[in-house]
């Protein structure tokens, strides 16, 4: 077993931590507190990311991308996020997406649609599933025709016209391609009877809404959008009707180890700040890091993101092997993560004591960006339960006999 980084891995590493540390880090905290969504879009960082090749790091060699596995994104998001969890999660929608780009899309469709993305340095992926009345409900823990998932996508001749409203979509309202998720049948369950499209977000009928606006993730959107009798041609349905199941689970088997990641880099931008900040300031006649108190939070800090990291990574790897124990691990991974970076975040705030809460420190921002990765890519319980059905199913593969 061998933990070391490859010489790439190593390489995309440095790059995007020296972004996080020179370009992210030094303006973040102004941005995070302009009032509307809109200001907040970091699109020169986009455009440097562009530059730098890291927004299209998911994208196939081929077609000028870095063509990266998952477990080399899983390490460069939590750099990422170190920075700014917001702008690391746009970043992980298009890396997301980049493995539908090019394992679930048909030739022709890899002809249409990678090239502008590619293109266009400002270009930001979306998957639209959640809708007002369906949040854990389209996580497949429970899956009946009965749940409020209204979207639907009706076949007329060489087309499909798709009505509905998404919500709280990540990159949503800013992205310039979605994959739209609606029902094709819907007497059946979203698992038999969901499928896929392609959407430009230029296409008629599709009309942006409005920017949440939130506490957390504030350099990231969340956006409500509609499609009012939105005319798709057939051919952007991807891989086929009532395929949306095998979508989400074939072509984006690193998902929830990618978002864990995330989550991880801002439980340990805390902890490094919390350990210096102890380092410096000094009461009871000593530097507070030598007090056993403070001492104690902070090796439960590292130890808890050290495990999450590994299991991250183990995760990730089994991802890139397409092996069937990766959809399970991730759900876990995703779990730990997020409560091990949420635990972090708290005790640093212990650290800090009452400066904890001022705007001259970060910790404030980082508690409030690891609250949201509780339930965000899907709540931690339903994350748990589908683990458990899982394991439950299982008749002799385990976590640890692969």
């Amino acid at each position: 077993m061998d933990f070391s980084l490859t010489e790439e891995q190593t390489r995309w590493r440095a790059i995007a931590r020296e972004f996080a540390e020179q370009v992210i880090k030094p303006d973040v905290l102004r941005r995070d507190r302009l009032p509307t969504a809109a200001e907040r879009i970091p699109w020169d960082w986009i455009r440097q990311t562009d530059e730098m090749g890291l927004r299209t790091l998911g994208v196939s060699k081929a077609f000028g991308g870095a063509g990266l596995d998952i477990l080399t994104m899983c390490i460069i998001g939590e750099e990422l996020a170190v920075g700014d969890l917001g702008f690391a999660v746009i970043m992980d929608q298009c890396w997301k997406m980049a493995h539908i780009l090019g394992e679930a899309m048909t030739p022709e469709q890899q002809r249409r649609f990678i090239p502008p993305f590619v293109d266009d340095p400002a270009a930001t992926l979306a998957i639209a599933i959640s809708e007002p009345g369906a949040g854990s409900d389209h996580q497949g823990y429970y899956d009946a025709p009965d749940i409020d998932f209204r979207t639907t996508a009706v076949r007329d001749g060489d087309s499909y016209v798709i009505n509905g409203t998404k919500c709280y979509i990540s990159n949503g309202c800013m992205a310039k391609l979605y994959f739209v998720v609606a029902r094709t049948d819907p007497s059946r369950s979203l698992r038999e009877g969901g499928s896929v499209f392609i959407v430009p977000s230029d296409t008629p009928g599709f009309r942006a809404g409005f920017f949440h606006e939130k506490c957390s993730q504030r350099l990231a959107t969340n956006g409500t959008f509609h499609f009012e009798n939105c005319r798709v041609p057939a051919t952007n349905l991807l891989v086929g009707e009532g395929q949306f199941a095998r979508v989400r689970g074939e072509f984006m088997p690193g998902s929830k180890a990618e978002a864990a990641a995330t989550v991880l880099g801002v439980g340990r931008a805390a902890y490094e700040y919390a350990l210096q900040y102890a380092k410096q300031r000094v009461q009871g006649g000593k530097p507070i890091v030598q007090q056993q108190a403070v001492a104690m939070m902070l090796a439960q800090m590292a130890m808890r993101l050290d495990a999450a990291r590994t299991q991250i990574w183990k995760a990730a790897w089994l991802a890139d092997r397409k092996h069937p124990e990766a959809r399970v691990l991730g759900l876990l991974a995703k779990v730990n993560a997020s409560e091990a970076a949420f635990e972090a975040c708290k005790l640093a705030s212990e650290v800090l004591g009452g400066a904890a809460i001022m705007y001259d420190h970060p910790v404030e921002k980082y508690l409030r960006d690891a609250a949201s990765f509780l339930h965000s890519d899907g709540t931690n319980q339903v994350a748990l339960l589908r683990a458990a059905q899982a394991l439950s199913s299982q008749t002799s593969a385990s976590l640890y006999g692969f």
